[in-house]
């Protein structure tokens, strides 16, 4: 919830009841004629009434065989008329109904009716003869923080159009709580009321809601518009997460779901619907909150909201889900102070945040102005009281009741007693059950911090593992900013976009971290291209730190796209470089025959890739041997020969496509040339250029 406008929060109950049409004084059952009984939906909706939901396009399940009053409310958006949803009921009653009216919302605008008669105000009355009677009507769809209420002249980003007019300055500035944006709406469910007359058996009321179109119902709250829907299931509970195509969602939808699935095995206080409905708003419209949860088990998030934050909307909203208890004046704190606190308390047993955080964040409540408040006097709080310091009486007593019960109960205990109250929680019945949680020193402190202006202190990361335990293993990965690349011409640090020569090895270390107080595990994988090619995975002590290094060889020229922990770089492979003989020469020109000379070749490299390459060495043009030669980038190599000659006269000894020239005086009858030990030389050479790659005399430069 946003904390500039905690109060809007209050409007919650505003939210969820402005969708039912509460019957006016008029609308209560008239007396029943001889055989006929009388029913109002307001009394029945908790007895006979239900309400089904689904999908645009499916079967909603039917309870009864034409027994009761089956009531389908059809929502559809009306992109020409931002700001409005257009509504449809269809009735269906039995025979033996003998008359039906229903109530609208006194804002709706009807704009055709078949088997009403309207017969006051938003009341119409069935005709009785018509088999399905419809009402369809607009209805203003937006709800602003001001209020709490429809506002129509309220559109959320809307801007003047040809043939309409400017939103006011009023309007403009308006937050919203729901909101018709025009091609997608975040609504609640209308719920008409309804009264009706009967003969024999008891009729009752069967509602289900669907969209005409694209969208999502849950069970008060519907998402009108294009979108998807993302769905896992956990201890008992499915989760549908709506994700509209107007909106931009930070976090990954799996990650989302995967922390409302832990949340919902770790907070064991009951009351766990079968379906959690969260919708991710599109931020451009400008809400009122950061979240909101309407009904029993709908809500909405902002998709730009985060995980790893203590003060997590998407828990929050979600442990509103968790509340079934109805409280009184002195005890409505607990509703936004419990939320506020295991959204802080579950992302840090999930691992998304330090403690720290966690205590940065409930600490606040400690502090003026909202350490002055008291929780159970309303008429003292200032904007955000209940959450701040709210959550942070609810930690305390957490840690005190895990500590008197030596860690057999918690504020759990609490809130599923709560839960289990048919009654609203009254501030005994609140200390009844902290104390039977806890002990009564525990009460005591409840008393005190709900009932005066005093405020605890938060505890200490040591204080709050010998009340919960070691903080849970907290892994944390560091990813690489250079990378390393080898092959048979270097082995250097590279940084990114790496270029690499086919045949090249890139190796990326990881850091990884464990900053919590239990062993964790760690996984991280190397994927080229969308496939995984290496994996390190393994078990790291808490409060320790290593570096795991994973890598690929990358065997063909082109472009990959290498992604490590969510993260991606640009790898470019190109085929080698060919070695060039920048000279060849010898130490001396003019020998004697039998005499030799040391004969040295260099080889360059002028391109951003190693060079890889065969050189001849000749004398005479008749070959002696080949030489493989590896050259790193911008870099170059020696090559040395010893050659012994016996044949006087003047002889060509060429590496490559360079030679150099040798004398031979004083000629003698033998007539060969030998090269003594020039096969192992040179066998040697090729030893000698691999130390040679990062010699240096190798001219290079980081690309």
């Amino acid at each position: 919830m946003s904390r500039r406008l905690r109060a809007a929060l209050v409007l919650l109950v505003l939210v969820a009841a402005a969708g039912a049409s509460a019957p006016s004084a008029a609308d209560t059952a008239a007396a029943p004629q001889p055989g006929e009984t009388a029913v109002s939906a307001t009394a029945a909706t908790a007895a006979a009434a239900t309400s089904t939901t689904q999908h645009a396009g499916t079967a909603a399940a039917t309870q009864t065989a034409g027994s009761d009053i089956r009531l389908e409310t059809s929502l559809s958006l009306t992109p020409e008329r931002p700001g409005e949803i257009t509504v449809r009921l269809r009735f269906a009653p039995p025979d033996r109904v003998t008359s039906l009216t229903t109530t609208i919302d006194a804002a709706a605008t009807v704009v055709s009716s078949q088997g009403f008669d309207r017969v006051g105000g938003a009341r119409y009355e069935w005709d009785g003869r018509t088999a399905t009677p419809t009402l369809t009507y607009r209805l203003p769809a937006n709800r602003t923080s001001a209020s709490g209420r429809f506002d129509a002249a309220a559109t959320p980003g809307r801007t003047a159009t040809p043939g309409q007019a400017a939103p006011s300055a009023a309007a403009a500035t308006q937050q919203y709580l729901l909101a018709d944006a025009g091609p997608w709406a975040i609504v609640s469910i209308p719920w008409p009321a309804a009264q009706w007359r009967y003969t024999g058996a008891t009729v009752g009321l069967e509602r289900r809601t669907v969209v005409d179109g694209a969208g999502v119902v849950g069970t008060r709250l519907a998402f009108l518009g294009e979108h998807r829907v993302v769905e896992r299931t956990a201890s008992g509970q499915t989760f549908r997460l709506v994700v509209p195509a107007a909106a931009d969602l930070r976090e990954q939808p799996d990650d989302v779901l995967a922390s409302l699935a832990s949340a919902s095995a770790a907070l064991r206080v009951g009351d766990r619907d079968p379906v959690v409905t969260m919708i991710a708003a599109p931020t451009s419209v400008d809400w009122a909150v950061r979240g909101l949860q309407v009904g029993e088990a709908d809500a909405w998030v902002r998709a730009d909201e985060r995980l790893s934050t203590a003060d997590n909307p998407w828990l929050h909203e979600y442990v509103h889900t968790r509340q079934s208890f109805a409280t009184t004046n002195r005890t409505k704190w607990v509703v936004e102070g419990s939320a506020d606190y295991y959204a802080a308390l579950l992302t840090l047993r999930q691992d998304r945040i330090d403690f720290e955080r966690f205590a940065a964040n409930l600490e606040r409540g400690s502090r003026q102005p909202y350490s002055g408040v008291v929780l159970a006097d309303p008429e003292t709080w200032v904007s955000g009281a209940q959450y701040l310091k709210g959550g942070l009486v609810v930690g305390v007593l957490d840690r005190r009741i895990r500590l008197a019960s030596d860690r057999s109960h918690s504020f759990g205990s609490v809130f599923s007693a709560l839960n289990g109250r048919d009654d609203a929680v009254t501030q005994s019945a609140f200390l009844a059950a902290v104390a039977a949680a806890g002990n009564d020193s525990v009460a005591a402190a409840a008393d005190r911090f709900t009932t005066t202006t005093a405020a605890p202190e938060m505890w200490t990361q040591a204080e709050h593992e010998a009340a919960f335990g070691a903080l849970p293993a907290r892994v944390g990965y560091t990813l690489p900013e250079v990378g390393r690349v080898s092959g048979v011409a270097r082995n250097e640090t590279v940084r990114p976009p790496f270029l690499l020569a086919a045949g090249e090895t890139l190796r990326l270390p990881v850091e990884v971290v464990n900053d919590g107080g239990a062993a964790g595990e760690y996984r991280v994988a190397l994927a080229v291209d969308n496939r995984t090619v290496d994996v390190a995975d393994g078990e790291i002590q808490p409060e320790t730190a290593t570096t795991v290094t994973l890598s690929h060889r990358f065997d063909e020229p082109g472009q990959y796209r290498v992604e490590l922990r969510g993260r991606s770089y640009v790898v470019r492979v190109r085929e080698p470089a060919t070695p060039t003989v920048a000279s060849v020469t010898a130490n001396r020109s003019t020998v004697r025959p039998g005499g030799a000379v040391a004969v040295t070749a260099t080889v360059a490299n002028d391109a951003p890739v190693p060079a890889v390459g065969d050189l001849p060495v000749t004398v005479d043009g008749d070959r002696l041997r080949t030489e493989s030669v590896a050259v790193a980038p911008n870099g170059s190599v020696t090559l040395r020969a010893v050659v012994a000659f016996d044949e006087p006269g003047t002889h060509r000894v060429a590496v490559g496509n360079r030679s150099t020239t040798v004398t031979v005086q004083e000629p003698t009858a033998a007539t060969s040339t030998r090269t003594p030990g020039f096969g192992a030389v040179a066998g040697a050479l090729a030893v000698l250029l691999c130390g040679l790659v990062g010699a240096a005399n190798a001219k290079r430069r980081e690309k």
